[in-house]
């Protein structure tokens, strides 16, 4: 009986081990969101001091290391990455030279301009409908949208959003797009399905100063990138605040999704990861090479 007994203890003991051994080695494999199949690579755009460089935009490996300079000759103040796999080649928006270029999604060559005269360009996300949404810092502060091709398809909005800078859609497929109100009046605009303006989300708000980059979560919460205030915070998609999921975590701006749900977000000179549920988890890469991370943008590419 003290044998049989001692057997159960044995393989009770070792399942919980295996279990936390397994979820250790899980965590440590899907660090980034990788999967088999898969290799993982992080773009950071650096926006140096700002509207005087230098420039680059930076390239990592799935642990955020190995770092190497993918692209910084063609660059003015750049704001945003999106990678157009079947395309082959990389977006890159230009805010002080009201450009997006087009680059080599290998080499990182600058190859034309996709898109031009736009008043500082920031945020660039492919839409619901599959065209190019992108965000104005300054003139109009409309919405634009464009074909994967470069074509101009229209002004989406009627309704300016100054010092627009972050941007995401709900279920429902409403728009909602940031202002960093210079740091201090900073608010989000909700927008329905056609561009038709729905007013102001949150605006005036002692949580909210000036946010950056915007995104919903699995629960459908918003979760915002304070810049002014350098804080992750969380409201209800009708705006009320929720909480404050990480403080003190400096100038945070670019949002870069995993596969697993955990997220990077760029913050001066490092970049940092989040867990699903919005906790901070560790500093992914940190380098005084790096200055100002503005944008962050996770690609898997097939081996």
């Amino acid at each position: 009986m003290k044998k049989l007994l001692i057997i159960v203890c044995c393989a009770i003991f070792l399942m919980g081990f295996q279990q936390d051994h397994a979820h250790f080695n899980s965590l440590e494999r899907v660090k980034t969101g990788n999967s088999t199949g898969y290799k993982v690579e992080v773009y950071i755009s650096d926006a140096g001091n700002f509207n005087k460089g230098p420039y680059q935009i930076l390239k990592l490996d799935e642990n955020g290391q190995n770092p190497t300079v993918f692209h910084r000759q063609q660059l003015a103040w750049p704001q945003d990455i999106l990678f157009l796999e079947d395309k082959g080649i990389v977006l890159i928006s230009n805010l002080s030279k009201g450009y997006i270029g087009r680059y080599n999604a290998k080499t990182g060559k600058f190859i034309d301009h996709f898109a031009t005269r736009i008043k500082g360009p920031t945020r660039i996300k492919i839409g619901p409908d599959n065209l190019l949404y992108v965000l104005q810092w300054a003139g109009d502060g409309l919405v634009k949208r464009y074909k994967l091709d470069g074509t101009f398809v229209d002004d989406f909005t009627k309704v300016g959003v100054p010092q627009s800078i972050g941007l995401d859609w709900d279920k429902a497929g409403n728009l909602y797009v940031s202002s960093f109100g210079r740091g201090k009046k900073g608010l989000i605009r909700k927008f329905d399905a056609s561009g038709k303006d729905l007013g102001l989300l949150i605006s005036e708000h002692p949580h909210l100063k000036g946010p950056t980059n915007i995104r919903f979560d699995t629960m459908g919460h918003l979760i915002v990138n304070d810049y002014a205030a350098g804080t992750l915070r969380r409201f209800s998609a009708q705006g009320k605040f929720i909480k404050n999921l990480a403080t003190e975590m400096g100038k945070l701006e670019g949002i870069g999704m995993l596969k697993n749900g955990q997220f990077l977000v760029g913050s001066k000179n490092s970049v940092k990861l989040f867990d699903k549920n919005g906790l901070f988890i560790k500093d992914f890469y940190t380098s005084k090479k790096l200055l100002n991370a503005n944008a962050v943008f996770v690609r898997y590419v097939a081996k």
